[in-house]
């Protein structure tokens, strides 16, 4: 199953097709791997320090185009380690941190409340 983009790896997408160039010839560019970037694409690691501005600068990007790339690259969610020990614990954990964001607000106020109930006993 493929990784789905973060909203940043979406926009760093259209620019590429836009410039139409590959993902290979940014790692090229950018002297990293394209599994690197990937990563990074889907939110699996943090874009690192100065990343944004290579990237735009290879691209030719606009300053408000940079600055909407930096901005989506901030707004990425930091990754969670949890490790439960109990493997049923585990499994559903994994469940439902492929689906969190997909969840509508009905399903996160349900899921509040299920929480609050079991930390209020």
């Amino acid at each position: 199953m493929a990784a789905t983009l973060t909203p940043f790896g979406e926009k760093c997408r259209e620019f590429r097709t836009a410039a139409g160039v590959r993902m290979i010839d940014q790692a090229r560019a950018l002297k990293c791997s394209s599994t690197f970037i990937s990563l990074i694409e889907t939110g699996e690691k943090q874009p690192p320090e100065g990343y944004v501005e290579r990237f735009a600068y290879w691209l030719k990007l606009s300053s408000a185009e940079t600055d909407l790339l930096q901005a989506l690259a901030d707004a990425k969610t930091k990754v969670i380690q949890f490790r439960p020990k109990d493997p049923e614990k585990a499994a559903a954990a994994r469940r439902l941190f492929k689906r969190i964001n997909s969840l509508g607000p009905d399903e996160i106020r349900k899921l509040e409340e299920l929480i609050e109930k079991e930390a209020a006993q």
